[in-house]
């Protein structure tokens, strides 16, 4: 499973000994629906009050519904994790280990439990195993998706948009990091 015993800073708010991913089951649905709409939150905010709520609540299905059947037809090997901290279950992190590459499907954090630096450590976690397998980590994220600020502050690079028949190809900008001691860029 993933690791999260790695702490590169010195934040006092969380022990990521205290952090804990635990393989997610079907009694996890209605949470990891919860994650998902929490996280998506920031797309709709401009509609809040000039739409009908059930009809954003209709998109979030439809969204959640969508990504899950890409996620699990497209990723057969990935890992889904509910990320616990302190025994309570307070998001989600989806990560596929693949031949070349550790690709990072999807970080979500509940908003209360946001800024505390979960998700940096769980990213930085990544990155140690990538390093240590001498592979990228990997991942595409919407170009207006405050997480993409994160990314950059954990040194992924943005590598453009890709044009080919993978997932969210077009729509997302593809972002990798790279150990450059481990794992030195590809030649062009």
């Amino acid at each position: 499973m993933i690791q999260t015993a790695s702490q590169t800073s010195n934040d006092a708010a969380v022990n990521p000994l205290d952090l804990y991913l635990r393989p997610a089951a079907a009694k996890d649905e209605a949470f990891l629906k919860s994650v998902h709409d929490a996280g998506r939150a920031w797309e709709f905010e401009a509609l809040r009050g000039q739409v009908d709520d059930a009809l954003i609540e209709t998109i979030y299905q439809q969204q959640y519904s969508a990504q899950h059947d890409v996620y699990f037809n497209a990723f057969t090997l990935a890992h889904y994790a509910v990320v616990e901290w302190c025994g309570q279950p307070i998001g989600r992190l989806y990560a596929d280990f693949r031949e070349t590459e550790i690709r990072l499907l999807d970080i979500n954090i509940l908003p209360p439990y946001r800024g505390k630096r979960i998700g940096e450590i769980l990213i930085r976690s990544l990155c140690a195993q990538a390093a240590a397998q001498r592979m990228p980590l990997s991942l595409q994220v919407h170009p207006m998706n405050p997480a993409r600020q994160l990314y950059r502050r954990l040194g992924f690079q943005e590598l453009g948009t890709r044009m080919d028949n993978s997932p969210g190809a077009g729509s997302f900008i593809e972002m990798e990091w790279r150990d450059l001691m481990t794992t030195p860029l590809r030649p062009a």
